[in-house]
């Protein structure tokens, strides 16, 4: 999970797209996921049956996670995801130790170009996301994010975007991406009469496939 450094250019401006991942996408997702700027966060194999095992489901409808593509002005720059926390029994479990609230959804996220670090690039796209998550899931009450205490460009991009920490410590989780220290960050639901921004007005989130917001 990996995004700007402390000092952004401003990116409000920036053409932000979501869009369903396809298997077309499985060689970029094996050179983001290499790179040095990734690969110590999103502990993933990278060779294409290994994709294949983690995405193809997703892609074929039958995994209730929903990735995405980030694209920038039409070109992709990272990969977006998101889940119902109640919908992994092992992570429902590891985030009540943690008093999370409920129901919630989580997400994970990666800009995959380092060139478009520092840029702001992710908070932008973790906030636009968050408006169309809202609509796709209007029962929860807040999105939580996972994240290493070390890996401070990614909770930095989730306090940009409006997160806050609420618990810091080692989660009981399998999955090598949670080991070592970590924080949990929280951004609740808006209230009701909570104007959209004009940004969240701009984006744009593709609903062909499986899915739709």
């Amino acid at each position: 999970m990996t995004d700007s450094r402390d000092e952004p250019t401003p990116a409000e401006d920036q053409s932000i797209r979501f869009r369903h991942l396809e298997r077309g996408d499985m060689p970029l997702l094996a050179d983001w996921f290499t790179r040095d700027h990734v690969a110590p966060w999103w502990q993933e194999p990278c060779d294409p049956a290994s994709l294949e095992a983690r995405y193809g489901p997703t892609i074929d409808g039958e995994d209730a996670t929903e990735v995405f593509i980030i694209e920038l002005d039409d070109t992709p720059i990272g990969l977006i995801q998101r889940y119902l926390v109640d919908d992994d029994p092992a992570c429902s479990r590891t985030l009540a130790a943690a008093d999370a609230p409920t129901p919630a959804a989580g997400i994970d996220y990666l800009i995959g170009d380092p060139a478009l670090t520092g840029r702001g690039l992710g908070a932008l796209a973790i906030d636009r996301f968050l408006t169309h998550t809202w609509r796709r899931y209007p029962t929860i009450a807040a999105v939580l994010v996972a994240v290493q205490q070390a890996n401070r460009r990614s909770w930095r991009a989730l306090e940009k975007s409006g997160f806050h920490r609420f618990w810091a410590g080692t989660l009981a989780s399998d999955d090598p991406s949670d080991h070592g220290p970590s924080y949990l960050y929280l951004r609740e639901r808006p209230q009701p009469d909570a104007a959209p921004s004009q940004e969240q007005d701009e984006t744009t989130l593709s609903t062909d496939g499986h899915h739709q917001d």
